[in-house]
């Protein structure tokens, strides 16, 4: 090879070679701390590597969480069976339901028959900005997934900014949509799958059961108010004050058929009924996962859809799920391995004792590091598996409530309106034909949006969710309504001993006495009286017969 061949040669990415030392340095440091067994020093290692592939390439999520867990797998750490019985978890069942639903809700025009009143009476700016917030807000309680309700409400926004006059009431109503979509989804259990993984979180580590009824008490308040200061933000800082009030014209949306309209009020009365049985889950004690199954399958039938379940199962995001899955798997891994509790030794060794001793600063950290962890880390589901065991649980051993932190953590994620590859929603209305905003827009939203939204999390977790989950966790263990998530998605504990039935001791012989035999061979009265003898020839035939003793 000469000199000439070497200089043709093309030079290596500076920004491979930056992940591919810090990998080795990963590896390496991983079998230094010695006080961990060799399984936790193996999930350290995959979990750092995990969120090197998810911070520092452009290698889909999902292959990188499934790498992880084989790696786990073939490293000893978790077996077999776990690993196929996490993909039959309700967890999954749930996620897989409720895209069906969503498919079929979709195909059926239900969203723009439900938001078609709010645009044919003519509203203004302000009052159809704040309606339009609420109504995209409401569908995070039926929908799962960000991007699958922005894919839902797209056809939603063309509609309206079709019809608008101004176009910076476009790019206003363009920034609305994800903006709502994304701070909204706290509020449903289902509004994202990381609220899922925060859910077997905080009942592993704290033991409080959070159902669709109990999650909404605790994420609706905050993610409503969040979306009411995002949408008012946007009218302060992309629409002249004097349009706030501006009267729109009539916004028609396309008529559908009789045959169309008959179709939505069936699937609306199904999704009623869903959430209905969602909330009431502490009554009649069916789970949530069986519930969305029962419906799914109900809303495949002809009469609420023309489409054969095949064409409706291609909607499933199937990548979702399996990611899903392996991040369940790379948490409970650090959680079985007792690497978390390694973890907040480090922490111990690292913070200032001021600061982990108060409940304040460990507040004021988690949530600023929540806020900003989309810059780094882009899918919302990857934030909650890094934050939850590398941030919230170590932090929590320093003598804080898991719930909480927990709960900070994964709300804190809501917030992605930085960049146009931050979050899917922003990209689909950002690529969307005329939406109109660019990366210059989302960066002048996020600048007053993310102390706007870190100061409204401190607070909730200051003020308000503490003395919600004490009143969830109570001074004895609640009843399991069916509607939680029943059991983790793996179970990597070792199965207690099995129950070995003891021999019963003897009891004395007692000494048979004169008094004793007398009483034992003396004979019991047989001629019952004569009232007790012509009951129990009534009641012969029912094969009953009375005694006395």
């Amino acid at each position: 090879m000469t000199a000439r061949s070497l200089s043709v040669l093309p030079m290596p990415d500076p920004r491979h070679l930056i992940v591919a030392a810090l990998a080795a340095g990963i590896a390496l440091l991983s079998t230094l701390p010695q006080d961990l067994s060799p399984q936790g020093r193996m999930a350290l290692a995959v979990s750092g590597l995990a969120i090197l592939g998810w911070v520092g390439t452009r290698i889909p999520e999902s292959l990188v969480a499934l790498a992880a867990v084989l790696a786990l797998v073939l490293g000893g750490v978790l077996t077999e069976a776990q690993l196929f019985t996490a993909l039959g978890s309700e967890l999954v069942w749930l996620l897989l339901s409720s895209f069906v639903i969503a498919a079929v809700a979709k195909e059926a025009g239900l969203t723009q028959r439900l938001v078609a009143p709010l645009l044919v009476r003519g509203m203004r700016v302000l009052p159809l900005f704040l309606a339009l917030t609420l109504a995209i807000a409401a569908t995070a309680f039926v929908l799962p997934s960000t991007s699958g309700r922005a894919a839902l409400l797209l056809p939603v926004f063309a509609a309206i900014a079709g019809a608008l006059p101004d176009p910076r009431l476009v790019r206003a109503l363009a920034l609305l949509f994800p903006t709502v979509i994304l701070l909204s989804a706290g509020a449903s259990l289902i509004g994202a799958g990381a609220h899922l993984l925060a859910a077997q979180a905080i009942r592993g580590a704290s033991g409080i059961r959070l159902g669709y009824l109990d999650w909404a008490m605790l994420g609706l308040p905050f993610s409503v108010l969040a979306s009411l200061i995002g949408a008012l933000l946007i009218l302060w800082l992309f629409v002249p004050r004097a349009d706030w009030w501006r009267p729109l014209p009539r916004i028609d949306l396309p008529a559908p058929s009789p045959e169309a309209r008959r179709r939505q009020a069936r699937i609306g009365l199904i999704l009623t009924l869903i959430v209905g049985l969602w909330l009431s889950a502490g009554l009649h004690g069916i789970g949530m996962s069986l519930v969305a199954l029962i419906g799914a399958l109900i809303l495949l039938t002809p009469p609420f859809t023309d489409k054969k379940p095949k064409e409706i199962f291609r909607a499933v995001d199937t990548e979702m799920l399996l990611y899903m899955t392996a991040t369940v798997l790379i948490a409970e891994a650090m959680t079985a391995t007792s690497t978390d509790h390694w973890l907040a030794g480090q922490a111990l060794a690292v913070l200032p004792p001021a600061w982990s001793g108060s409940l304040p600063m460990v507040v004021v950290l988690i949530s600023v590091t929540a806020v900003l962890a989309h810059l780094a880390i882009t899918s919302r589901s990857a934030r909650a598996a890094v934050l939850i065991p590398a941030v919230a649980l170590p932090l929590a051993a320093l003598g804080h409530d898991p719930a909480l932190l927990i709960l900070i953590a994964v709300m804190g994620t809501g917030f992605c309106q930085s960049m146009m590859a931050s979050a899917k929603p922003v990209a689909i209305f950002g690529n969307a034909e005329g939406a109109g905003f660019d990366q210059r827009d989302l960066m002048r939203l996020a600048l007053p949006l993310a102390p706007a939204v870190t100061a409204l999390l401190i607070a909730f977790a200051l003020l308000v969710w503490p003395a919600q989950l004490a009143g969830l966790r109570g001074d004895a263990p609640r009843p399991l309504p069916a509607a939680t998530l029943v059991a983790s998605a793996v179970v990597l504990t070792p199965a207690p001993a099995p129950l070995v039935a003891a021999r019963p001791v003897p009891r004395p012989k007692r000494e048979v006495t004169s008094e004793n035999t007398r009483r034992a061979v003396s004979p019991r009265r047989s001629t019952p009286p004569d009232a007790l003898h012509r009951l129990n020839r009534v009641l012969r035939p029912a094969g009953i017969r009375l005694t006395i003793r």
